[in-house]
């Protein structure tokens, strides 16, 4: 197998990050739709070819793309049983990523979109290495192959074109699976390819039980919670940041400054970099602690929006609303801006600025 899609580095995304907590498809929550299509499928014999999973961050594809790795690599159960016995070399190789039929890649931390050279191996080894090439390698063990390639979302075109043939005929017995927050951010190329299967956020209780069970989150209050879930937009992972110790103080004085009716940028930018700064100097905690604090923003500007609205008649536009949409679509635009590894410095300055003017930062990406 190819180092360039194997091999992790500090600039890489943390290979942990798809390690799945589900030890069963049981485990599932507010998903039992998905086990059972999945169980249909591989019944039939039909789960093979390329699948596009899309859905917000945090909603459990990764976990759901893992277990679905085991399940078909076990080496002890039928994959039809839906139930991989989590004990065998092949289900313990594929938690820790070193079994050698799962091929994972994602995009570095430190590059703005998923390099070539993961997919088709370096220049001086273009298809001698990469993505492309160990799909289609014949099994090492057993007679299938799984190949997860996250952060879909950052293919430019030249990559996706690397991919296409892949997608469109991918050799017999192998599985690829593409993991992006959505459809409307993936080419047509790679769209056209790809049975999509679409991962919703949890709601209610679901969110809650999902909570307190797989990440841990001890708060008692359902109200807590549900309000946790709203200011993440779904993200399970950011909810449950959200409710760890601590986080209550500043988040009520974030919001105040967001609340009031002149933005003091000044403010804003100090409030955002000293949450960013408690996240330690990690950069993917840093990154976190950034899209949380966007997260919440864009939560916050939304519910202003809703409020205004629910003031407006037929015959008017609620003052204010352009300065609230303008809020949240910059919010928005620094969220990828943080996901193309803009300066952070950089990006928070011109974040406050824009947010207290009402400017929507439509002027290219931010920093380097």
């Amino acid at each position: 197998m190819s180092p360039a899609a194997t091999k992790s580095s500090d600039n890489t995304a943390d290979p942990s990050s798809l390690r799945s907590p589900l030890s069963q498809w049981s485990d599932l929550i507010g998903k039992a739709h998905l086990a059972d299509w999945f169980a249909h499928a591989i019944g039939a014999g039909k789960l093979t070819g390329s699948l596009l999973f899309v859905g917000p961050h945090g909603v459990g594809k990764r976990s759901v793309a893992m277990l679905l790795a085991r399940t078909l690599l076990c080496e002890t159960r039928d994959p039809a049983d839906m139930q991989p016995c989590g004990s065998c070399p092949a289900c313990q190789q594929v938690v820790a990523q070193t079994h050698p039929d799962l091929i994972t890649i994602g995009k570095p931390n430190d590059r703005a979109f998923i390099p070539l050279d993961l997919l088709i191996g370096p220049p001086d080894a273009r298809m001698s290495e990469g993505f492309c090439r160990d799909i289609r390698l014949r099994p090492s063990r057993g007679k299938r192959k799984v190949a997860i390639l996250r952060d879909a979302d950052f293919l430019n075109e030249e990559g996706a074109n690397c991919l296409l043939k892949t997608l469109e005929e991918p050799p017999p017995g192998s599985l690829v699976i593409l993991i992006g927050t959505s459809e409307q951010r993936q080419l047509p190329t790679i769209r056209s390819r790809c049975r999509v299967i679409r991962f919703a956020p949890p709601s209610g209780t679901d969110a809650a039980d999902l909570l307190r069970r797989g990440h841990g989150v001890t708060e008692t209050s359902n109200d807590k919670i549900a309000d946790a879930v709203a200011m993440s937009a779904g993200d399970m992972t950011v909810a449950a940041r959200l409710l760890t110790d601590g986080q209550d103080q500043w988040q009520t004085a974030f919001l105040n400054l967001l609340s009031q009716p002149n933005l003091d940028p000044v403010a804003i930018a100090k409030a955002i970099t000293s949450r960013v700064d408690d996240a330690g100097k990690e950069a993917s905690k840093r990154r976190d602690a950034l899209r949380d604090v966007l997260s919440m923003a864009i939560q916050h500007f939304r519910r202003q929006l809703r409020q205004t609205a629910s003031q407006a008649t037929a015959a008017t536009v609620p003052a204010g609303s352009n300065l609230l949409l303008s809020r949240v679509d910059r919010c928005v635009r620094a969220i990828r801006e943080v996901d193309r590894s803009a300066n952070q410095s950089t990006l928070i300055e011109c974040l406050a600025g824009d947010l207290a003017q009402g400017r929507t930062g439509d002027r290219g990406a931010i920093g380097s």
